[in-house]
């Protein structure tokens, strides 16, 4: 064989070498492609899945609240005319239901949101929008929790035939000093919080939700599987 021969050969093996190793790496690309879009389905349909307690607890919050106002209704409408305490009493608890009722409507939205959106990242987006929500409305709901057991005791009381504000009004007192203690000790911790942040995350973690933190558990490791990717 002679040199040119040679040169030949050697020529034409290159180009069959660059053409299979070519065609492996599209072969890896594409492999890499279908493990990622695999990982991304995969990553999406368990941080639904995770979101499916919080999105029945919901229903059960906007089913217990409607529930509440009825009652709250019924309640000072029969005794509207008995006191103008009895219309109060009623009004805030009706109004506290409302509260829960929206704010479990608002929730299930967000949800929606989130389950009908395609793309990791706009998910993720969707999340974050709903763990702010339920930050400042799990606050908000709870210190107004705080303060709403007072009429709903009163009511109950009524309920049973002991108008508290006409024979023990110094009661009444007493029961709101409770209360705007309960919920000034709790302000007083959200403040403290705000000034300690591992102590203020841990607990926006927790308002936030286990099915939320999941989710975002889920989204954030097809996330990180595509950064290794590229």
């Amino acid at each position: 064989m002679d040199l040119d021969t040679l040169k030949t050969s050697w020529k034409a093996l290159d180009e069959r070498l660059a053409r299979i190793e070519a065609l492996q790496a599209q072969a890896n690309d594409l492999e890499r492609a279908r493990d990622a879009e695999a990982r991304a389905k995969a990553g999406q349909l368990a941080s639904r899945r995770a979101l499916r307690p919080l999105a029945i607890g919901l229903g059960l919050q906007a089913i217990a609240g409607v529930v509440l106002a009825t009652i709250a209704v019924a309640f000072w409408v029969k005794r509207a005319d008995l006191g103008a305490q009895f219309i109060v009493y009623g009004v805030l608890v009706q109004a506290y239901a409302i509260a829960l009722i929206a704010s479990a409507g608002q929730e299930l939205s967000l949800i929606r949101r989130v389950r009908m959106t395609g793309a990791v990242l706009d998910m993720q987006g969707a999340l974050a929008e709903l763990r702010r929500w339920r930050e400042t409305a799990g606050w908000v709901l709870g210190l107004a929790g705080g303060v709403i057991w007072v009429p709903l005791l009163l009511m109950g009381l009524a309920v049973l035939g002991f108008d508290v504000w006409t024979h023990r009004p110094s009661f009444i007192g007493w029961l709101g000093l409770w209360a705007v203690g309960g919920t000034a000790a709790v302000w007083a911790i959200l403040r403290w919080a705000e000034r300690h942040p591992r102590f203020g995350a841990s607990m926006r973690a927790n308002a936030a939700g286990q099915s939320v933190r999941r989710a975002e558990l889920a989204l954030a490791d097809v996330r990180a599987f595509e950064a290794e990717g590229r």
